[in-house]
């Protein structure tokens, strides 16, 4: 049996967090994420469907340069390579938004 955790009962365990812990809201939003089980940002899989969404990597940077899901690159500063991150709930989310209802 699985629970689905709503978008308002996750907005409402972050405003409880930022105000207990005085954080920012989106970091609030960030760790009210967490307790879902699932992580905020994932990578693209070297080969293969991703683990969470199924699909690989060449669709998730389709997906991104359409603007269709977030992503995220972190690079230091000088250096060539970096990581590209990408943001689980909008992956998430795209995919609901193409679900065929019955």
């Amino acid at each position: 049996m699985s629970t689905k955790v709503s978008t308002s009962d996750v907005s409402r365990k972050a405003d409880a967090v930022a105000e207990k812990c005085g954080l920012k809201p989106r970091a609030a939003d960030l760790l009210a994420e967490r307790e879902r089980g699932l992580p905020v940002w994932i990578r693209a899989p070297k080969r293969g469907p991703e683990f969470y969404s199924g699909f690989t990597r060449p669709k998730l940077y389709e997906l991104v340069a359409s603007g269709h899901i977030r992503s995220c690159s972190i690079r230091e500063r000088g250096r060539i390579r970096g990581v590209r991150l990408f943001d689980l709930q909008s992956i998430l989310d795209y995919i609901e938004r193409h679900c065929s209802r019955p």
